[in-house]
C-alpha cells in the first residue's frame, strides 16, 4: 500500500456519544486494514472536524498537499495526539485496548453548520480531493441525517450506524450502547434500591430516552423497578399522576416497603412542565400521600436525574458484539455497490444495511407493548 491511499473510508462519529463506539471504530479498522486491504481514516469530532478541515484547505492546491502528507507522515497514535490534525490514518496499534471503553477516542461533536448546503458542499470537495472511497458515520437520528445528506447530495457511497442509547430509531431492533445503557441502568437502581429498602422510600429516577420509552422500559425488566412511566400514552395529567401514586401506596399497604419508578426524559406533562420529569413527579406523589386521612401521610418520595452517566461505563459485551458486526455489514455494502446506501440494522437478530428512510420495525411497537404488560404483571402486589 502507498504512503497515502489512494481510496481509504472515512469514519466519524457524531452526536451524543455512546457505548459501543470504540469497540465499532476498532473493528471497522482491524476488517478494514487485515480482509479489505483499505485505510480507514478517522475523522475527529465528527460533522465538525471535515468543516473545519474543509475551510482551512479551501480549495487551495498547496493547502490539500500538505493535508495529504499530513494524514501520510502523522498516523495513528501520533495523530490522536496531535488535537490539531482531525484527519487520522489508523493503524492497528491506534485502536489496541479501546473496544471496552465508553464514549469515543475520536470524539463526537454536533454541528449545526452542516446543516447548511454550502458548507456540505465544501466538505464533499473535500472527501472527493481526498479520494474519499466511502464515508461511515456513526450517531444518532440527527447524525445519520447528515449521513443521507451526504448520500442524496454526492456520489460518495455513505453508511450510517445506529448508536444511540435512546433506541429510538424504529428501523432497527437494538442501536449500539443501548444494552451497556441498561446494565449501568440496573447498576443504578441496585444501589438506590438500598436506601429505599433502608428508609421505606419512593425513589423516583429520571431515565434517557427522548421519544422512546425502550430504555427506561429494559431497565425496569431487568432491575425489577416496580413502575415505569414512558412517552407512548401521551402526555400525563394530574388525575393520571394521582393514579399512579394510588398504585404505589396500595403496594404499600399489600405489605411493599419501598418503590422504585423509572421515568423517561421524554414523557410530557398536561398542562406542560418545564421542570425535570423526576421532580414534578415527585410533587404530585407526595402531595397525594399527605392528602388528609391517608394511610403513609410520612412516605418520603426522592428524585434523581441519572443524566449522562447512563452514557458512560464499560462497554458490555453484547454491544462489542453488535460493533463488530454492524462494522463487518458496513464494509461489505461498501465493497458491493450493489448494495448501495444504506444504515446498518439489527433485524430479527440479523445485521443487515437498509435503506435511508427505511420504513419502522412493526414487530418493535408490538414489542414494547408486550414488555409493558409483562412488567405490569411482574411489578404488582
Amino acid at each position: 500500500m502507498n504512503d497515502y491511499p489512494e481510496k481509504p473510508i472515512f469514519v466519524l462519529f457524531s452526536g451524543g456519544d455512546a457505548p459501543g463506539m470504540n469497540a465499532f471504530l476498532r473493528a471497522v479498522v482491524r476488517l478494514g486494514l487485515n480482509r479489505h486491504n483499505v485505510a480507514i481514516l478517522g475523522v475527529r469530532d465528527g460533522y465538525r472536524g471535515l468543516v473545519r478541515t474543509a475551510r482551512n484547505v479551501s480549495g487551495d492546491p498547496e493547502a490539500i498537499i500538505r493535508l495529504k502528507q499530513q494524514i501520510a507522515n502523522t498516523t495513528g497514535r501520533a495523530g490522536l495526539i496531535n488535537a490539531q490534525q482531525h484527519i487520522i490514518r489508523m493503524d492497528h496499534a491506534s485502536v489496541s485496548g479501546i473496544m471496552g471503553k465508553g464514549g469515543t477516542i475520536l470524539g463526537s461533536a454536533r454541528c449545526l453548520e452542516f446543516m447548511e448546503p454550502e458548507v456540505r458542499a465544501g466538505v464533499y470537495s473535500l472527501l472527493k480531493q481526498l479520494d474519499a472511497c466511502a464515508v461511515i458515520v456513526v450517531g444518532g437520528d440527527g447524525s445519520l441525517s447528515g449521513a443521507r445528506c451526504i448520500a442524496e447530495e454526492s456520489d460518495i457511497p455513505v453508511i450510517g450506524v445506529p448508536a444511540t442509547i435512546d433506541n429510538d430509531l424504529q428501523f432497527t431492533e437494538m442501536s449500539l450502547g443501548v444494552d451497556t445503557a441498561v446494565n449501568t441502568l440496573v447498576w443504578a437502581v441496585d444501589h438506590f434500591i438500598d436506601t429505599a429498602r433502608s428508609h421505606r422510600r419512593v425513589m423516583v429516577l429520571e431515565t434517557m430516552g427522548r421519544e422512546s420509552g425502550d430504555l427506561a422500559r429494559m431497565a425496569a425488566l431487568a432491575s425489577g423497578a416496580e413502575m415505569v412511566i414512558t412517552p407512548e400514552p401521551g402526555p400525563l395529567t394530574q388525575a393520571q399522576m394521582e393514579s399512579l401514586a394510588a398504585r404505589i401506596e396500595g403496594g404499600m399497604t399489600r405489605g411493599r416497603g419501598h418503590a422504585i419508578v423509572l421515568v423517561a426524559e421524554g414523557v410530557k406533562f398536561d398542562p406542560p412542565q418545564t421542570r425535570n420529569r423526576a421532580y414534578v413527579l415527585m410533587d404530585a406523589f407526595q402531595q397525594y400521600f399527605q392528602r388528609p386521612g391517608g394511610p403513609f401521610p410520612d412516605l418520603e418520595v426522592r428524585p434523581s436525574v441519572l443524566g449522562h452517566l447512563q452514557r458512560g461505563g464499560h462497554t458490555t459485551p453484547n454491544d462489542c458484539i453488535l460493533a463488530a458486526r454492524f462494522a463487518e455489514e458496513a464494509l461489505e455494502a461498501i465493497a458491493n455497490p450493489a448494495i448501495g446506501n444504506g444504515i446498518t440494522a439489527l433485524r430479527h437478530n440479523r445485521a443487515e444495511v437498509v435503506p435511508f428512510g427505511a420504513d419502522a420495525l412493526p414487530d418493535r411497537a408490538r414489542f414494547s407493548r408486550a414488555m409493558d404488560r409483562l412488567h405490569e404483571d411482574l411489578s404488582s402486589w
